[in-house]
């Protein structure tokens, strides 16, 4: 069979951010894990929309030369209307190809993605084994963790068993991916491409914000061992940086001491980072010496508020202390480090704003990124202000953690007052003159200072 899997456009969720010019460029993990699956039997395409100036245009060339029999796509919530749209693409030009959806909206809200879409089926959590069944040509009644049409009905499937030991993966199809259109970013990466590295899988925590439809609360793992051999793989594929993929990457610290061992021991070199975040309270001093040995140059971390109520109030687990503390022994272990906040949460208050805006400033960070909380789909967050009838809308094009919109009722805020201080945020951070003198010096010593101007000119502020 032919099978085409497409990367729908971001550029959408990007375009009003205030992060938008250092937004990297990667191939997608979840369609290189897909392929992987398939490609042994079949003549497996990768059509990703990122990468083209025209990309409905290149996607009807594609399918009409292709003319592939299956098209799969992923797709986060906010690129709802952009799934939609590649979907009716593919139809139109060939109405009997069967089109399949997955990723995390399409696990939370299966029923509603295939009554609002031109959609034949949606693959609910993992979908390495469910996309191989169904391409294989399995008898759809029998394939497990799937939603599908069926004489105008929506059928739903058993639900699938996670896969235990992720070691059985095949290693990611990389070669289906031209390496030489990615770019992943100078401010977030020292070298490119950078690829995304797969470690485990699920996440034990309930943070109120964070939807698991896809890989779960169990907390899964690859060995060490097939950690490593995945790094040869993806370094042999090309890639120059790589970049940990995982929810939780430090939750067993123990395997993640090991890989970055293995790592030294292998003579291994090259620049890593913790791009998605890892937990404060998932690092001891021995660890981050050992990553920064084995080539982690910067370490992400999710702070998310300056306020330890509010910080309680989204089930986050950890004290404004501890943030102190690992950040400190962080930067004295020789990582640069970058903290993820967020704005608006539960029982945030004007008053709770300026503590992270303060807080921020007070932890010296290299890098600090502000969102906007968004009650995605099938999180308690979402579950809890859709009971107490506090959702305006279902308009998934909205639900954009980078662009202000008046999404839902915070019972504290008017959503000019959240616009207000995510640009405040950014202002009071990036233009403090301690700031300013500290990443000019670096920047000249680095040699990149006329790429930061230019960085900071393109900047929406």
């Amino acid at each position: 069979m032919k099978i085409l899997l497409v990367n729908p456009s971001s550029e959408s969720v990007y375009e009003n951010s205030k992060i938008k010019a250092g937004v990297p460029c990667s191939p997608m993990l979840s369609l290189a894990t897909v392929a992987a699956s398939v490609t042994p039997s079949h003549d497996v395409k990768i059509f990703d929309a990122n990468i083209f100036e025209n990309p409905y245009e290149r996607l009807k060339e594609d399918i009409i030369i292709f003319s592939p029999d299956y098209l799969g796509v992923t797709f986060t919530t906010p690129l709802f209307k952009e799934m939609k749209k590649s979907v009716e693409i593919a139809k139109g030009i060939k109405p009997g190809i069967i089109t399949i959806a997955g990723g995390a909206h399409a696990s939370s809200m299966p029923r509603d993605t295939l009554m609002s879409s031109s959609l034949d089926i949606v693959v609910v959590g993992e979908g390495d084994f469910a996309f191989s069944e169904i391409v294989d040509g399995q008898k759809i009644e029998t394939i497990k963790g799937i939603f599908y049409k069926k004489n105008g009905e929506i059928i739903e499937n058993p639900p699938r068993e996670q896969i235990k030991d992720l070691d059985i993966l095949p290693f990611p199809a990389w070669g289906l991916f031209d390496l030489r259109k990615y770019s992943s970013g100078e401010l977030l990466s020292r070298k490119t491409p950078a690829g995304w590295l797969e470690t485990s899988r699920g996440c034990v925590f309930g943070c109120a914000y964070c939807n698991k439809s896809v890989f779960g609360y169990n907390f899964r793992v690859k060995s060490a061992s097939r950690v490593v051999a995945e790094i040869e793989h993806m370094l042999n594929a090309g890639f120059k940086e790589i970049h940990i993929a995982d929810d939780a990457f430090t939750t067993n610290i123990k395997r993640a001491k090991d890989i970055c061992a293995r790592i030294i021991e292998k003579g291994l070199v090259f620049p890593w980072a913790t791009v998605t975040g890892i937990r404060i309270d998932g690092v001891d001093r021995e660890l981050l010496a050992l990553m920064k040995k084995a080539g982690c140059y910067r370490v992400y971390y999710g702070i998310e508020s300056g306020n330890q109520k509010v910080l309680d109030n989204i089930h986050k687990g950890i004290k404004l202390d501890q943030v102190r503390e690992v950040v400190r022994i962080s930067k004295e272990e020789g990582l640069e480090v970058f903290g993820f906040f967020m704005i608006a949460l539960p029982g945030e208050t004007e008053a709770t704003m300026k503590d992270t805006i303060k807080f921020a400033k007070e932890l010296n960070l290299d890098m600090a990124k502000m969102s906007i909380t968004v009650p995605l789909p099938a999180t308690k967050l979402y579950e809890e202000l859709k009971r107490a009838g506090k959702i305006k809308t279902d308009d998934w094009s909205k639900y954009n953690l980078y662009s202000i919109s008046d999404i839902f009722e915070h019972p504290n805020l008017s959503w000019d007052l959240i616009e207000k201080y995510y640009r405040k945020f950014y202002l009071e951070f990036y233009f403090r003159p301690s700031f300013i003198v500290k990443y000019a010096l670096g920047a000249l010593r680095r040699g990149e200072i006329f790429r930061d101007i230019k960085y900071l000119l393109d900047t929406k502020w």
